[in-house]
């Protein structure tokens, strides 16, 4: 089991702590429901130092990336960010990936826990020898945290300083706590106004007991695993194991927007290409369903005693009081407004594809990048 440079303080709070793909990270501390309510409408900080961090850098770098990823590396300008994906030769997707460009040819990989190894093995294989590119594992060395919700920026303000309140959706900032540097993301997992804070992993308790104190009066409580995965699946953020896996394509995926056909060569991209002028057999949808009940990952999609597909991620969700979810099905059945139903417990409750995301913010708030 590997532990994150905050789990005494989640235990000291009494974390309910599961094992998440071999990290003892915690599911809830008050309560799912109540994190998820006070990531809605207050502030909650997550720790999300279990996802791996990997440093990209060298006169090389930009072109590597271009060559490894799906979307345009040359697009992200210095302090900004980018979502994209990395894909086998069959266009399968080994991961999906935040790219932070901190300098001209240093960029910042956040990839997926599960996944770090695997990445690092690929990201290696794939660097020519003669390329000037060097990838270096950041992962114990600096801690992540998330602090999701529409009272963030004031907090962060308060926390950090005026410079906080120009940043913009993917953009990033690089200030000192204390003494110890941090990088600022404006990028999320939750569909609400938020950060992510990079800090050294010595200094992760400092600034998690830092912000608790500093957040008291706007209400900021720590979330865990339960309601980070609810707060996604409302805005139909993909989640890797579950949406995404090297079996599906970026297309297969929906996730056409962070593929970019224009940049020339990419690992994967023939494959890509050809699904993009050709269609696929099957695609990622949204669903609700026309019944109270609640979807789950695995569960049948079936048109009446014809199964055209396959839950990926459901739940009921706690705002909009449905069940919703995600499911591969036949292209043919993918279109907005189509029915069909999802066997669960040995009933064929009713859905319907809608088009996403499930939950929509409140107008007071400006729209947050997956």
């Amino acid at each position: 089991m590997k532990y994150t440079p905050l789990y005494e303080i989640h235990v000291a709070h009494k974390a309910k702590i599961v094992d998440f793909t071999g990290w003892a990270m915690p599911m809830q501390y008050s309560g799912v429901l109540e994190e998820y309510r006070t990531v809605r409408t207050k502030v909650g900080v997550f720790d999300v130092s279990h996802m791996g961090r990997l440093r990209v850098a060298g006169a090389g770098a930009v072109a590597f990336l271009q060559r490894v990823t799906t979307n345009d590396v040359r697009r992200v300008k210095p302090m900004s960010s980018q979502y994209s994906m990395i894909c086998n030769p069959d266009g399968g997707v080994k991961d999906d990936v935040f790219i932070s460009r901190l300098g001209g040819d240093t960029f910042l990989l956040c990839v997926n826990a599960a996944n770090l190894n695997k990445m690092k093995d690929w990201l290696s294989r794939q660097r020519d020898e003669q390329e000037k590119v060097t990838i270096v594992d950041q992962s114990e060395d600096v801690a992540q945290l998330a602090l999701q919700g529409p009272e963030s920026r004031v907090l962060l303000q308060e926390y950090v300083g005026s410079t906080i309140h120009g940043l913009k959706p993917r953009q990033c900032l690089e200030v000192t706590l204390g003494k110890a540097p941090c990088v600022i993301t404006r990028t999320g997992y939750t569909g609400e106004l938020g950060y992510e804070l990079y800090v050294p992993a010595d200094r992760a308790s400092e600034t998690w007991n830092q912000l608790r104190r500093v957040g008291e009066k706007v209400g900021l409580k720590p979330a865990g695993l339960g309601a980070r995965d609810l707060l996604r699946l409302d805005m139909g953020y993909l989640l890797y194991g579950n949406d995404l896996n090297e079996d599906v394509t970026p297309i297969e995926a929906n996730a056409a927007g962070v593929v970019n056909l224009e940049k020339g060569s990419f690992v994967g991209e023939a494959v890509i290409r050809r699904q993009v002028e050709d269609g696929t057999a099957k695609r990622l949808v949204a669903f609700e369903l026309l019944e109270k009940a609640v979807p789950r990952h695995a569960m049948p999609v079936c048109v009446r005693d014809n199964r055209i597909g396959t839950v990926t991620s459901g739940n009921l969700s706690p705002i909009l009081q449905k069940g919703i979810g995600l499911a591969y099905v036949a292209s043919a059945c993918a279109r907005a407004g189509t029915t069909f139903e999802v066997e669960i417990r040995g009933r064929r409750v009713p859905a319907r594809v809608v088009s996403l995301p499930f939950y929509k913010r409140p107008k007071r708030q400006a729209a947050q990048p997956s």
